[in-house]
């Protein structure tokens, strides 16, 4: 069996250290195969926010409805999701104090115009 060692993940910079560094990071505790899985999960987040970022430009177009920014908010709850189930103790509790997987699951566009 492989055995699980601490990494540093960055949510903001998409990548996974080894060591901790001054950037925004949660801590984990995996396998090199589990790590590789996560930042599989990252570089999609990367390629979905490339994405988004041709939307931002358009001043007429809402994009809370986009199907690109449901991809990388479906996206970054996976990786949310599954940082938490690798996470330390207190990446856990981060995480809860956060409450960014509720905030992210509803999103509350319960408004007039966002219908789908």
């Amino acid at each position: 069996m492989t055995q699980r060692k601490l990494y540093y993940v960055s949510i903001s910079g998409k990548r996974i250290e080894p060591e901790p560094s001054i950037n925004d990071q949660l801590t984990v505790l995996g396998t090199p195969d589990e790590m590789n899985k996560l930042q599989q999960q990252l570089d999609q987040i990367q390629r979905d926010d490339e994405i988004t970022q041709f939307r931002a430009p358009i001043p007429y177009k809402s994009s809370e409805h986009d199907i690109a920014t449901d991809k990388f908010n479906e996206d970054l709850i996976k990786v949310y999701h599954a940082i938490y189930e690798l996470g330390t103790d207190e990446t856990r509790a981060h995480i809860r104090q956060m409450n960014i997987l509720a905030k992210l699951e509803d999103t509350d566009y319960n408004y007039p115009g966002y219908e789908r």
